[in-house]
């Protein structure tokens, strides 16, 4: 009886990940957004046979599809470009993090964007001038393809988080600022600047004129 059940709960997974393969879906070999596989049956699959971290990524981006990238900061819709910006930030700013140190991150973002101080879109507020500084230094991650390129393992996790970020939502957090534990910037003295948490290797702020 137990191998009938494990022989079905196998074919179920191989069916799923045909399913994806089918809608254009590969692991951890796009760039672009991964395609929605069919969750109805997912659903169950995942839960019954402790499927890979292939059908999770899957699943995630089924989430995703479904919400049709809408996001927690009001009336925004993600692109292509937005897509592509918070993968890249992600990776250059928190590829050693947690799942969750990622996340912060990229609530970061999306707070930048729902604030008056900064631009309107996800990636004006990763490339705007003098902020993130990966965008501006050599030897950084430019491209989706060389960030895969180099770690590809991180490239995966980080690109897995961020659909899942997205399809949850995209929750902008209360901080706008961050800097790693390992320097000590002017602007976290300053009076607006108010510390709020340390997450991983970031310390992150909110500031009070924003």
């Amino acid at each position: 009886m137990a191998l009938g059940a494990n022989l079905g709960s196998l074919i179920l997974v191989s069916s799923l990940v045909t399913g994806c393969a089918l809608q254009g879906w590969e692991p951890a070999l796009q760039d672009a957004p991964v395609a929605a596989c069919p969750v109805s049956a997912a659903s169950g699959v995942f839960a019954a046979s402790s499927a890979s971290s292939v059908i999770a990524e899957c699943l995630a981006a089924s989430r995703a599809s479904q919400v049709a990238v809408a996001s927690e900061v009001k009336d925004y819709q993600f692109s292509q470009k937005d897509i592509d910006a918070l993968i890249l930030n992600a990776f250059n700013e928190a590829r050693g993090e947690s799942p969750a140190g990622i996340r912060a991150v990229l609530g970061v973002t999306m707070a930048r964007v729902e604030s008056a101080c900064y631009p309107d879109s996800v990636h004006e507020v990763v490339y705007q001038r003098k902020q993130f500084s990966w965008t501006s230094q050599r030897g950084t991650a430019r491209t989706l393809s060389a960030a895969k390129a180099r770690e590809p393992e991180s490239y995966r996790k980080v690109k897995l988080v961020v659909t899942e970020y997205i399809a949850d939502g995209a929750k902008p957090s209360q901080a706008v600022l961050y800097h790693t534990r390992d320097v000590n910037p002017g602007w976290a003295k300053a009076a607006s600047v108010e510390r709020v948490k340390t997450m991983g290797s970031h310390i992150f702020y909110l500031n009070n004129r924003c």
